[in-house]
């Protein structure tokens, strides 16, 4: 069986990739586990310590095994790959994958400093990381898959969005948004519903297969994520 693992900044992300990788895989090739990373560090007064949130179902004729791993915190991903890079090449993982956003950190102007400082220590004698960013929030992903809109209430059509918020996300480049989560919840409230409130309800209806067909191609890190998948089933 071939292991993947994928270290995320929070639960958006893993309630994102719990939708996506079935989609791609296919819901009887994959298993999925979650588990989240909390203490250690050297400014950490706490032990690193694991926690199971979703354990992983016995294994039938699966192909796949991902490891879906929350950080806590955008600054701890690249932290936690490191920390964990060699156990994960001893146990046979074939792939790790880092998913982070850029802001609040940096601006759209850094992004190639963010993309550098990632890299740094990362042990090119192990198995391969892959960073992904979210340009600037993961949000970005959920504006550009703009056919979830009609799906979360009837009433919140693209034309509502751009009059009354002046952007198109149909057309429009979402990476150049600046505050795509504020952006969302705007969208969302002109429905009177709240992004936050609302986040499994955004996941559970956003089209995976626009995602990996089309808005890959309009988010370059999104493509890398997907194509990194893509290259993980190969």
């Amino acid at each position: 069986m071939k292991k993947l693992a994928i270290f995320v900044e929070g639960y958006t992300e893993v309630l994102f990739l719990e939708q996506l990788l079935p989609a791609i895989c296919g819901n009887h090739q994959v298993i999925i586990e979650h588990k989240d990373i909390k203490g250690g560090g050297k400014k950490s007064n706490i032990p690193k310590r694991y926690s199971v949130v979703k354990a992983a179902k016995n294994v039938t004729n699966e192909q796949y095994y991902v490891l879906i791993i929350n950080c806590g915190g955008d600054k701890l991903v690249a932290q936690r790959i490191r920390e964990e890079h060699q156990n994960l090449t001893t146990n046979g993982y074939s792939k790790i994958i880092g998913i982070r956003d850029v802001r609040p950190d940096f601006t759209h102007a850094q992004i190639s400093k963010l993309e550098i400082e990632l890299k740094k220590y990362i042990k090119t004698s192990l198995i391969s990381v892959e960073f992904v960013l979210s340009v600037m929030e993961f949000e970005t992903w959920f504006l550009a898959e703009f056919t979830h809109f009609e799906k979360v209430d009837p009433t919140l059509n693209l034309c509502l969005i751009k009059s009354s918020l002046g952007f198109d996300p149909s057309n429009d480049d979402m990476q150049l948004r600046l505050e795509p989560q504020k952006d969302l919840n705007n969208c969302y409230l002109l429905a009177d519903k709240t992004y936050e409130k609302s986040k499994n309800l955004t996941v559970n209806n956003l089209d995976y297969a626009h995602i990996y067909v089309d808005v890959k191609n309009k988010i370059p890190h999104l493509k890398i994520l997907i194509d990194s998948i893509d290259d993980f089933l190969a």
